[in-house]
């Protein structure tokens, strides 16, 4: 699978270890719909990941790959996660994965989990765009261009003086982009979106 060699995360075995027990005893039935196809721990487990700990379900799930489509599903119907966000690197590598099961509606919902941009200083933001620049070939297209957009967007709203706007402008300019799924267009889950959660 491609999203094997892309925005790989280091795995680390410990982390891994304390799910094992649940996921190696869990029940898993193909024939069943959605969180049928498996027990309530692994539905507890991964609900708690998906919430609070991205960077853990793509361990989970670079281990466990039967459990991709379901997770894939459920994040497309789901809008109880908290405000916590998902750390940038696992919400690349999980769209990766998640590319054979995409829907606009699960990945506007991913890409809820991403770390927002306001209130960052000046400083963080330019240092920002250096890290998005030299790791655009690794991250998720769709990412890369979010956080693109999302730069030009704070500069926009920000006063600034025209040195400091052409530094940070300089590095998101160094940024490769790459069109990709267009999650934005209406579509039949659109009506699904809550407008707290946008």
């Amino acid at each position: 699978m491609s999203y094997r060699t892309k925005a790989r995360l280091i795995e680390n075995i410990d982390e891994i270890a304390q799910y094992r027990r649940i996921l190696d005893n869990d029940r898993f039935d193909e024939e069943e719909p959605h969180w049928n196809r498996i027990g309530k721990n692994a539905i507890t487990l991964f609900g708690v990941l998906m919430d609070q700990d991205l960077r853990h379900l793509v361990l989970v799930l670079r281990a466990y790959p039967r459990y991709i489509p379901i997770v894939c599903e459920h994040f497309r119907y789901s809008y109880s996660y908290s405000e916590k966000s998902g750390d940038i690197e696992a919400v690349s590598e999980l769209l990766w994965m998640g590319e054979p099961y995409f829907t606009k509606q699960f990945v506007r919902n991913v890409m809820r989990k991403l770390p927002k941009l306001e209130g960052m200083s000046l400083e963080a933001l330019l240092e920002f765009s250096k890290t998005l620049a030299a790791r655009s070939q690794s991250h998720h297209p769709i990412v890369t261009k979010h956080y693109t957009a999302a730069i030009k967007q704070t500069l926009a709203q920000r006063s600034l003086h025209p040195l400091q706007r052409l530094m940070i402008e300089r590095e998101a300019a160094q940024i490769a982009l790459v069109e990709t799924f267009d999650y934005e267009a209406e579509d039949r889950d659109a009506a699904l979106d809550i407008p707290y959660m946008t």
